[in-house]
């Protein structure tokens, strides 16, 4: 049996009851003193579990021509955090870790009225540091990989919300997969609703 763990990726979901806080802000620029343009988001938020997990992240998306314009993205991520587990032994060892994550994509991006669709190409770091030393896990130290990622979102409605994403980086093996569901219950852009995550890498899958 694998023991649990936390898988790293673009946004980090962390298995078990938890709660999430997170802001998104647009990056705007005036065209010729009358038209507003999103050139891009600057977006943070913390994750937190009953598992011992937690995590802060923060990243840039910038767009040259616009969010509201197909082309281009570039994409600057990064997360630090801990988590601990349990190994499988009689009794149970507890490790703890610490690790980070930073991500720069690049990619296109196909715009429509009602959603958008990305796929991003670029490199990955991580870093886990485990204590004490865990000679069954093979995720510890440093790893350079190449990342893969896609992401989509879409309003059916003015009032309902389907996002997701899903990434793969060489580094460590480790997959991110995120699928949510949401209505904006006081017509103010903000939605709730559940979210289905996977998630893993070499040591660990939830």
């Amino acid at each position: 049996m694998r023991a649990l763990g936390v898988g790293v990726a673009v946004a980090i979901g962390l298995g078990g009851a938890g709660s999430a806080w997170a802001a998104d802000l647009p990056v705007k620029a005036a065209a010729a003193d009358v038209e507003q343009i999103d050139y891009g988001n600057l977006y943070f938020g913390t994750d937190v579990n009953t598992n011992g997990g937690l995590v802060g992240y923060s990243g840039l998306l910038y767009a040259p021509k616009g969010m509201d314009y197909s082309g281009f993205r570039l994409a600057l991520f990064g997360l630090y955090g801990k988590y601990r587990y349990d190994n499988d032994d009689t009794p149970p060892q507890t490790f703890k870790a610490r690790f980070g994550s930073v991500d720069i994509l690049g990619g296109y991006s196909k715009v429509w009225d009602a959603g958008s669709a990305t796929v991003a190409i670029g490199a990955n770091y991580q870093n886990h540091d485990v204590s004490p030393f865990d000679p069954s896990n093979p995720v510890q130290g440093t790893a350079w990989g190449v990342k893969v990622q896609g992401d989509f979102y879409v309003n059916p409605t003015e009032v309902t919300l389907v996002s997701g994403i899903a990434s793969y980086s060489t580094a460590f093996r480790t997959y991110y997969s995120i699928l949510k569901f949401g209505y904006d219950f006081f017509g103010k852009g903000f939605f709730i609703g559940p979210e289905i995550v996977a998630l893993g890498n070499e040591r660990t899958d939830q």
